[in-house]
């Protein structure tokens, strides 16, 4: 009775083939998943700063209070920072309450304003709820958003109102 020898795994060159082969498909997911990482960096990025957005708001009228909403340091770049502004100088110093600190954003995402006041990069809320320049007329504009090559704005309109919008889609109003 002849018996078989037992093959107990797998040859040098059966192994070669299948790295050959998980190679040249994980070559070929990298530039999708560096797209789905972009595209999460930049949502998450946009949904942070629309929630400090509508912090900044909802405090302003809950407070009957001047609520902003300034950057931590020069630029958005560096994080922001929701305050009580109590002597409504447009600045976050010493008396005014701190309600909310974010950090700086991805690297690879950009940050952009333009505002009806641009004079420096703030947006302020009134007891009433809308959006305040620094001369107390309403204030309007957006902030774009940027990573790899994808984009998002979040747009305040003169009532104070945030909402956010996918340029890239072509859909107007954005």
């Amino acid at each position: 009775m002849l018996v078989k020898p037992v093959r107990a795994g797998h040859t040098l060159v059966e192994l070669l083939f299948v790295l050959a082969i998980a190679a040249i498909l994980a070559g070929l997911a990298m530039p999708a998943m560096r797209g789905l990482l972009q595209q999460h960096r930049l949502g998450t990025t946009v949904n942070d700063f629309l929630a400090a957005i509508t912090l900044t708001r909802s405090e302003a009228v809950r407070r009957s209070a001047q609520v902003v909403l300034l950057p931590a340091g020069e630029d958005w770049r560096s994080g922001w920072v929701v305050a009580v502004d109590r002597n409504a100088n447009l600045q976050y110093d010493a008396g005014d309450e701190l309600l909310y600190s974010h950090g700086p954003p991805p690297a690879d995402v950009a940050i952009g304003g333009s505002f009806t006041d641009n004079g420096r990069p703030y947006l302020a809320y009134g007891a009433s709820g809308q959006s305040l320049s620094r001369t107390g007329a309403a204030q309007a504009g957006s902030w774009q958003f940027g990573c790899g090559g994808q984009h998002r704005r979040i747009i305040v309109n003169f009532v104070g109102r945030p909402r956010s919008c996918n340029p890239d889609t072509g859909k107007p109003p954005c």
